[in-house]
């Protein structure tokens, strides 16, 4: 699911540490870490933030894609292997 944008003087932005887990994850692993900027607010220093436009390029092209396509940590059972000749007794 798409984060909702944060404002802060004119600056529409979200914060990493707010997003999902899987989300967390992808974007410190995927984004250039040059794009996580800081933004003063009410006397505190947020130092996870990303600018939302940035956000939805990576949503759209790299999260969502990824999702889709099933490479984003899904947990697939391996299927149970038999010899072909296990049942050849003679």
């Amino acid at each position: 699911m798409r984060a909702v944008a944060e404002n802060n003087k004119g600056i529409e932005y979200i914060r990493i540490s707010s997003l999902p887990s899987d989300q967390k994850k992808s974007i410190y692993q995927s984004l250039n870490q040059k794009l996580i900027i800081n933004i003063l607010k009410q006397d505190a220093i947020l130092n996870d933030c990303l600018q939302y436009r940035h956000y939805i390029i990576w949503y759209e092209n790299g999260f969502r894609s990824r999702v889709q396509e099933g490479t984003i940590e899904q947990q697939v059972p391996a299927p149970s292997l038999t010899l072909a000749l296990s049942n050849f007794h003679q």
